[in-house]
């Protein structure tokens, strides 16, 4: 299963996009029962005036729909340097490099 990547401009974080992903993704999170492989990441800096999220591949099922909506796409893993936990299950740290 891929990681996957959803990239927001300054401004669909400024139009709520982030925060509603961030909801669809909790409500996911808690009616799976939180399992350790599911998570979301983050980038620690904006580039270029976007930022970065990557959902685990324990997020590929259940999340699904979000991954689709956000119209993510696969990518490898981020560097553990570069990311924080940005919602989700803090055991899946260890999926990272």
């Amino acid at each position: 299963m891929p990681w996957n990547r959803v990239t927001f401009t300054i401004d669909q974080i400024e139009e709520g996009a982030l925060n509603d992903m961030e909801d669809r993704f909790e409500a996911v999170f808690m009616e799976a029962e939180g399992p350790p492989d599911m998570a979301i990441f983050s980038d620690n800096d904006y580039t270029d005036g976007t930022i970065s999220f990557y959902f685990t591949p324990g997020c590929e099922l259940d999340c699904e729909n979000i991954i689709l909506f956000y119209d993510a796409e696969a990518c490898e893993p981020p560097d553990i340097d570069d990311v924080f936990l940005f919602s989700g299950n803090d055991d899946a740290l260890d999926l990272l490099a």
